[in-house]
């Protein structure tokens, strides 16, 4: 029986987060590069990417199983929720297409990325396209070294190192 009740709570138990996983992608034509780390858990996936022969510095974005409520009819932001640990919800502007959310903007991403490479848990909340809500959750293990890697690779500076212990 005991043997039995054990089974059943490994059972049950969840398993351990997966590492943030990196791709490097570089063009075998132009060796223009592209980085992407990715963070999956259950159906959602999370990315912190970079192309500079596209876009102006990192980005964020998040994927879900579920189509998103639109955003705005102008500029396609729409608010989201996150909250990473126990620290208070924040509320940001995602641009919102489809399954994704991207948070774009040197400043924003760089404040989203320091949270994110000491975090254990993100949660970001939006609703979907019934106006259902949503709630994204990421277990976060290795997160640094994996950004790390990726804004490196396209010649970004890596994420700064955090006041976090001064502010405390």
């Amino acid at each position: 029986m005991q043997l039995f009740l054990m089974a059943l709570t490994l059972a049950v138990a969840e398993p351990p987060p997966r590492p943030m996983s990196v791709e490097v992608i570089r063009d075998p034509i132009t060796d223009q590069v592209r980085a992407f780390a990715t963070v999956r858990d259950h159906r959602h996936r999370l990315v912190v990417g970079c192309e500079p022969a596209r876009y102006d510095g990192p980005r964020i974005s998040f994927h879900a199983d579920r189509w998103l409520s639109r955003g705005n009819l102008f500029t396609g932001e729409r608010p989201a929720i996150y909250r990473f640990d126990d620290h208070p919800p924040r509320r940001m502007m995602w641009d919102i297409n489809n399954r994704r959310g991207l948070l774009t903007g040197r400043s924003r991403v760089a404040a989203f990325l320091d949270e994110l490479v000491h975090a254990e848990r993100l949660v970001i909340r939006t609703r979907d396209i019934e106006n259902h809500r949503l709630d994204l959750v990421f277990r976060l293990r290795d997160v640094r070294p994996a950004v790390e890697q990726a804004l490196a690779a396209c010649g970004e500076s890596p994420t700064p190192p955090s006041n976090r212990e001064t502010r405390l």
